[in-house]
């Protein structure tokens, strides 16, 4: 069984393969499955090669690469092994290697001339447990480009199976065939770029066992759309939620536009935006269907935290059924009170996005746990957590499950490969391109995250839904339009074709 929609990490591998063992499939058959499945598979891609040179390793990843070397010969291939680390060192792979032997399937120490003619080059130095840095030796050899093809076993040597990272001389591949699930690592870059096409062979591993370790989820469209709320024949616009959105200034007008044009696009009833005149008239402009509150603002064009604008949206607060903040609002003395006053009165679901997460940054008690959804690119995701991006970018995962615990709240930590995770369940998107890193594609994420909340959606769902639909709406954008010539406008447009 394939389980192409669930992510696992390297620990959890490793514990679906002591269950697998304590329900009756023991390692040596798992590994026995996971050679044949990796032969197989290399057959089928590759069918007219003849030539297989295996760069094994000392540990179960090369026992597979044994096991799969010794069914390749008996179809007739041309087979060897170069094990530059030496002989196997665990029992099963042991028993690989000793197969191999007593089938004369050569097994050499230092590249031979095999090295240079072999058509395929399958690397299982390393599994996924590695980390660090790859000793030098091997750098050399990895990263050889005398062969046609390059196949990964399980993950390419030199890659990180939990974070992404990758060492100096990674081994870069065609094709990676990964046992069991795709580890979470191989979905974040730059260890995505070096993968290749990824397919996941069957090991024997069941449902039932995979049920047992909450794995990460990767988003499907057609589960999220089920997801989607029903439009009854005689609905109404008070049955789909009413969205207030604290958003935009005099200099970043734009921001509050695509938020609330992207909120009422993708279904919700109301939505009324919060902000300057002049952000306002943009909207009306834009959006006629969007109700108008004006603030008043201090001689930059940002908004005043003055007991005017406090009554104002208290009064604006009542009957809402979320509250977006922070698209485009700046950040300033009088802006983070205003934030902080917003949260302390507010009872709705709540969204911070962009400069809403940076007002909080200092004072991140205040966001109201169980009811928010925090948005962050990598930069804000370290300022809330008080460590720098490249910390955050060298362990997404984790930074993603801290500042959900130390919140209480349902993070998006965007990005290639987003991750959505209310500190328990966590989902991985892996839709989306390059065209979409553009100044505005947040905003449009953050009001489509809004406008699921108001709709009933809870929290963590309505996270999954918005960036799936946001991410898909980027491809369908970027069939039609190169990535430079994308606008997070665009996305909004595409919306139409997925809905």
């Amino acid at each position: 069984m394939n389980h192409i929609n669930y992510l696992v990490t390297p620990e959890q591998m490793k514990i679906l393969e002591e269950l697998t063992d304590m329900s009756g499939i023991c390692y040596q058959e798992m590994m026995e499955q996971a050679g044949h499945a990796l032969a197989m598979e290399l057959l089928l891609e590759y069918p007219d090669c003849q030539k297989f040179l295996f760069l094994v390793g000392t540990g179960n990843n090369g026992g597979d690469c044994y096991v799969a070397g010794y069914y390749l010969k008996l179809k007739q291939k041309q087979v060897e092994f170069l094990a530059p680390m030496g002989e196997p060192k665990t029992e099963i792979s042991k028993n690989a290697y000793d197969r191999v032997m007593k089938n004369k399937i050569p097994v050499k120490s230092e590249p031979d001339y095999f090295y240079e003619q072999a058509e395929i080059i399958i690397d299982g130095l390393f599994g996924t447990g590695f980390r660090g840095e790859l000793p030098e030796t091997l750098q050399k050899l990895l990263i050889s480009q005398n062969h046609q093809i390059h196949v990964a076993c399980d993950i390419p040597s030199g890659g990180n199976g939990l974070t992404g990272q990758v060492s100096a001389g990674i081994f870069k591949a065609d094709l990676t065939i990964t046992f069991g699930a795709e580890k979470f690592g191989m979905i974040q870059y730059p260890l995505r770029s070096y993968c290749g096409k990824i397919k996941i062979a069957d090991i024997g591993i069941s449902e039932q066992i995979f049920s047992k370790i909450q794995p990460i989820t990767r988003l499907d469209l057609e589960q999220v759309k089920n997801h989607l709320p029903e439009r009854k024949a005689d609905a109404y616009k008070n049955q789909f939620g009413h969205v207030l959105a604290v958003a935009g200034s005099c200099r970043m007008r734009g921001a509050c536009v695509l938020a609330v044009t992207a909120c009422m696009r993708t279904g919700t009833g109301l939505v009324t935006c919060a902000s300057a005149e002049q952000a306002l008239s943009a909207i009306a402009v834009r959006m006629p269907e969007i109700m108008c509150l004006p603030l008043e603002l201090d001689r930059n064009g940002f908004f005043l935290n003055n007991l005017n604008n406090q009554e104002i949206l208290k009064n604006s607060l009542k009957n809402k059924q979320a509250l977006l903040i922070g698209c485009g609002m700046g950040v300033t003395q009088e802006t983070q009170n205003l934030t902080k006053f917003l949260l302390s009165q507010s009872s709705c679901p709540v969204i911070l996005d962009a400069d809403g997460l940076n007002s909080i940054a200092s004072c991140i008690e205040y966001v109201p746990r169980g009811r928010t959804i925090l948005t962050p690119h990598a930069g804000e995701a370290g300022r809330l957590l008080n460590i720098s991006t490249e910390e955050v970018q060298k362990d997404r995962l984790n930074s993603a499950k801290k500042l959900a615990e130390l919140t209480g709240a349902v993070v998006i930590l965007k990005g290639a490969g987003t991750i959505i995770t209310d500190g328990k369940q966590i989902a991985v998107c892996n839709r989306g391109n390059a065209g979409m890193a553009k100044a505005g594609s947040g905003d449009v994420l953050a009001g489509m995250t809004a406008s699921f909340v108001a709709q009933g959606l809870d929290l963590y769902q309505s996270a999954c839904t918005a960036v799936m639909l946001h991410a898909v709406a980027g491809d369908r954008t970027a069939q039609r339009l190169p990535y430079g010539y994308m606008l997070p406008q665009d996305l909004i447009n595409s919306l139409k074709d997925i809905l």
